[in-house]
Formats: C-alpha cells, sequence, structure tokens
C-alpha cells in the first residue's frame, strides 16, 4: 500500500535557488534564528522636512528622512529593541531569488520582513524582489567582511547579524506611517 515519499507542498511559493549568491547569507541567518531567543533591531528615527509648498498627505513619506541612530533634528519612532521570533521563513521569487526573510514575532503573530543587502554591486539585469506583505520590514548590510566570515566561521557570522543592530535600518513600520499621516496633515493645516 502507498509507497511514495510524502512531501509538503509549496503553496506555489517559489524555492531558493542553491546557486543565487545571497541564498547563502538567507541560509545562515534562518539556521541561526533556530538557536537564537530573539532578533536585535535598531531605532527608527525620522525628520520631516516639507517643501515651501503644500503637499498631500500622502507625499510626506517622499519629504521624510530616515535614521537607524539617532541625530540633530530627528523624531525617535521606535526605540531600539528585540524581537522574539516564533518562527522564521525564507520567501523567494519564481526564479528562485531570495527576497527576504519573514519573522514573525512571539506573542503577538507580527510579520517583520528583513532584506539582505550584499556586500557586492547586484546585477543590474536582476529586478529587486518585491517586499512580502508584512506590517513591518527592515535590511540588513553586510559588511565586506562577510563573504570571508561566511566562510571561515558561519556560525559567528549568524550570531553577529542576528545579536547586533548595526548595518540594520527600517524601511516601513506602522508607527512610522502613523507618525507620516500627523506630519502631513499638521503641513496641510499650515496651508489652508
Amino acid at each position: 500500500m502507498g509507497g511514495g515519499k510524502v512531501t509538503r507542498p509549496d503553496f506555489g511559493l517559489g524555492q531558493p535557488d542553491p546557486g543565487h549568491p545571497m541564498t547563502e547569507f538567507y541560509t545562515l541567518v534562518l539556521e541561526g534564528l533556530e538557536q537564537a531567543e530573539s532578533f536585535a533591531l535598531p531605532g527608527l528615527y525620522a525628520r520631516f522636512d516639507p517643501p515651501a509648498w503644500p503637499i498631500e498627505a500622502h507625499e510626506a513619506r517622499d519629504w521624510c528622512s530616515l535614521s537607524p541612530v539617532l541625530r540633530e533634528g530627528f523624531t525617535q519612532i521606535v526605540p531600539p529593541g528585540r524581537l522574539r521570533v516564533l518562527y522564521s521563513e525564507l520567501r523567494c521569487t519564481a526564479a528562485g531569488s531570495p527576497s527576504a526573510l519573514v519573522l514573525t514575532q512571539e506573542g503577538t503573530r507580527t510579520s517583520c520582513a528583513l532584506r539582505l543587502l550584499p556586500p557586492f554591486l547586484w546585477p543590474s539585469e536582476e529586478e529587486t524582489p518585491a517586499w512580502p506583505d508584512c506590517a513591518m520590514a527592515l535590511t540588513l548590510t553586510l559588511g565586506p567582511r562577510a563573504v570571508d566570515l561566511a566562510d571561515a566561521n558561519p556560525a559567528a557570522l549568524a550570531r553577529q547579524l542576528i545579536e547586533n543592530p548595526e548595518g540594520k535600518a527600517w524601511v516601513q513600520h506602522p508607527k512610522l506611517d502613523r507618525w507620516l499621516e500627523a506630519q502631513g496633515a499638521r503641513w496641510q493645516k499650515l496651508w489652508r
């Protein structure tokens, strides 16, 4: 009876291409998260510099500067912290290019997309993959030593990427969206 191999259906999701240069780094972080209790998050600081003319509320993002560290004239939106990871998964395009890691927060089940930025130039013919649909998103820039460390001590590289907030920057956060709405509304009131 039976005798076939049972596999998990992929539900149409792309599978990682082992030949893609970023797959190794995503896999390192994914495996490191299995041993880690939490993932270090950077702070989110923003400054709104509107133009000298009225803008629509949805245009406020175009006139906003973001920083992962406190700078003069910036407002703290999200303090640095830690995300307790319930589970994580690697999302890929249909061609197998890694798109982002999706980290699900313990307790709230809120999802956060993490995109690794390579330590080398991205091929111009390869389009940047779309962000997964998540409440929050951040980037993690791999340093120039990442390639050497991935070969010499992959566990140390994974720990460094998970435990250290350096090189991480927010791209999207619900608190940033609310803050930008308030800034846009305030700027519109000044022009009425």
